[in-house]
């Protein structure tokens, strides 16, 4: 298997433009229009397309394209092209060690040619055998490239919405090569041994051998269908019923929810006025506290003032004594200097003390009134916090008797009615497989049975490695928290997979776009864990964020987003993705920053990025 370890642009007079990777989990994020999927074109062109697809006006300046890669065996090999077009030149160091001109390859072979290109190249280096596969009903084959292999590895940002099958794309000359491409990636075993044309003991000895297989596989189900009259269409017999109680139940499920919801912000408002209604009173409290200060201040005034009065009675009554400096007798006035002051007479301090306490009094009937209002201003704080309350016990009352009882109540039975379609829908699909498997077994045994060449036919994948494939896609889908325990098969006739009873096609386009990355996520997981063929890396566009200019106006489908709950799956399931796969996720959003932090990460931060962030693949003019 191998790796991408960086992406470069290299041009005259200008910054290189460098993307670098890690083995294990990449995420590639930022703002549209950054140049995050043109890096898609650009893995597109070197694995051999005609010319690069997509242009950056940025990037005009720009002449080759680097890729740099690295194997398990820690060799390195870097894929130059001019983005003009023509061939290759293969290196086998890294970028910044390139002294020499490399060896010429083709982007692909044609007609007869053995030379080498992208395929004989890049192949060996990811330890992947070079296969043939069966091109058409005659049997005859082609080669197997890296062409064929792409749309598994390499997903843009238009695909991943598409409503064709992950494995052929839209309907092309080349759906059987493909078709065989994900059986040879399956079982590791490719279409060699094919032969356009055989004898007639060949094809008779190859027809028994695939009648014992389907007499194999069919004896089980005979022994669950067999009793029942093939006029008895079981696997179509309609449901109709069952279909409008999941609506129904899955629409009061989503009304419950959305009553929890109001339920809550009218408790976060009540809780909202209780905090305020208590914050308004600890205030309160702090200026009644204050005020009674300043009604002990104006009252302690009073008494001195009091004190004054009634002491000026007391030194009218002093008797007149002599002058220590002039011994004369001291009545007032007496002045000894300019400055100084002449007795007051108790009739004065009374007088004095009189208009003072007067102000003082008034003061205080102020402080009574304004003492008055603050305990009027408690009494309505009281009030509103009780009120806020009282509003409080209600909610979660009603909370706790009705709406969560009732939620959990439909939610269970909605998951037992969703349980049982997907068991109904499971059912069918044997049934369907049972009644395919009759009617192979009955053109085996009539092509057996016919003395001339029988018409060729061909077996369909590996039931055993389907149900592995499938078993491991419900595994990505449970880590990204699709539901408690998903059911996955995949249609042989549509070549796409059904989750929960449901085909991929008739989701909407965000749904669309996860289900084609478990998928694809799921298949590298499986050749991994199997040991079958696969280039050990995945690269996808968007997987979360459906694509909406131009190239997405054809695909149909609703637009609806993820579901949270998924997309913070897919994230975390990122930070458990083992060292010996790669994965690059292209993404407008940001990643959480626990799992940032656990990746390698990357964020063009677009044109308002800050002097530390990097704005996009293209450097600002300027920096060269």
């Amino acid at each position: 298997m191998l790796w991408i370890r960086k992406i470069l642009l290299r041009g005259s007079s200008v910054e290189d433009a460098c993307v670098e990777f890690d083995s294990g989990a990449n995420i590639l994020a930022g703002e549209s229009d950054t140049g995050k999927s043109f890096l898609i074109s650009c893995l597109d062109y070197i694995f051999g397309a005609e010319r690069l697809k997509k242009h950056l006006k940025e990037a005009a300046a720009y002449t080759h394209l680097f890729v740099e890669f690295e194997n398990s065996d820690k060799k390195v090999l870097t894929l130059e092209r001019a983005l003009a077009g023509g061939s290759l030149l293969a290196h086998n160091v890294q970028i910044d060690d390139i002294r020499e001109k490399g060896e010429v390859i083709a982007p692909v072979r044609k007609g007869k040619s053995r030379g080498p290109d992208v395929t004989s190249v890049l192949f060996p280096f990811a330890q992947i055998k070079e296969a043939r596969l069966r091109k058409n009903a005659r049997g005859e084959t082609q080669r197997c490239s890296i062409r064929t292999l792409a749309p598994l590895f390499l997903v843009d940002e238009v695909s991943i919405i598409d409503e064709h099958s992950p494995v052929t794309g839209r309907p092309s000359y080349d759906d059987t090569a493909r078709k065989r491409m994900f059986s040879y990636l399956l079982t590791g075993i490719d279409d060699d041994g094919i032969a356009a044309a055989e004898k007639d003991e060949i094809v008779k000895a190859r027809l028994q051998a695939k009648l014992e297989v389907v007499q194999e596989l069919i004896r089980p189900l005979e022994e669950r269908f067999g009793t029942i009259a093939d006029s008895v269409p079981i696997a179509h017999s309609p449901d109709d019923e069952l279909d409008d109680v999941i609506v129904s139940l899955t629409e009061e499920v989503e009304a419950a929810t959305a009553a929890i919801s109001r339920l809550h912000q009218d408790a976060q408002t009540a809780t909202a006025l209780t905090l305020r209604a208590e914050s308004q009173l600890l205030g309160v409290a702090e200026i009644q506290s204050r005020y009674e200060l300043l009604g002990e201040r104006y009252r302690s005034d009073l008494k001195r003032l009091d004190f004054l009065a009634e002491g000026s009675h007391y030194f009218d009554s002093l008797q007149e004594v002599p002058c220590p400096l002039c011994e004369q007798n001291i009545a007032p006035p007496h002045l000894h200097s300019e400055g100084g002051h002449a007795l007051i007479s108790g009739h004065e301090i009374r007088r004095s003390a009189a208009a003072e306490a007067a102000k003082i009094h008034a003061y205080l009937a102020d402080l009574q009134k304004a003492m008055g209002s603050v305990e009027q201003r408690k009494d309505e704080l009281e009030q509103e916090k009780s009120e806020a309350y009282a509003t409080l016990s209600i909610l979660q009352e009603d909370l706790t008797r009705n709406l969560t009882p009732q939620l959990a109540n439909t939610a269970g039975h909605l998951e037992s009615l969703l349980e049982h379609r997907a068991e109904r829908d499971a059912e069918r699909s044997e049934f369907r497989r049972w009644t395919d498997l009759r009617a192979l077994q009955r053109n085996l045994q009539e092509s057996l049975a016919d003395s001339a060449q029988p018409k060729l036919e061909w077996g369909g994948l590996s039931s055993l490695s389907l149900g592995q494939l499938c078993t491991e896609i419900e595994a990505v889908l449970t880590e990204w928290k699709w539901s408690s325990s998903p059911r996955v098969f995949f249609d042989e006739e549509e070549y796409d997979i059904v989750v929960d009873g449901q085909p991929r096609q008739s989701h909407g386009k965000g749904v669309r776009a996860v289900l084609y990355s478990a998928f694809i996520i799921g298949l590298i997981r499986y050749c991994a864990n199997n040991g079958k063929p696969h280039p050990g890396v995945v690269v996808i566009d968007s997987p979360l964020t459906s694509y909406k200019k131009k190239g997405a106006a054809a695909v149909s489908g609703a637009d609806g987003p993820v579901s949270a709950g998924v997309e913070e799956g897919f994230w975390h399931s990122l930070n458990r993705l083992p060292k010996t796969l790669q994965i690059i996720v292209i993404e407008n959003k940001e990643p959480p920053a626990s799992v940032a932090e656990e990746v390698h990460y990357e964020w063009f931060a677009g044109e308002n990025a800050e002097v530390e962030e990097r704005a996009a693949l293209i450097p600002p003019p300027g920096r060269f």
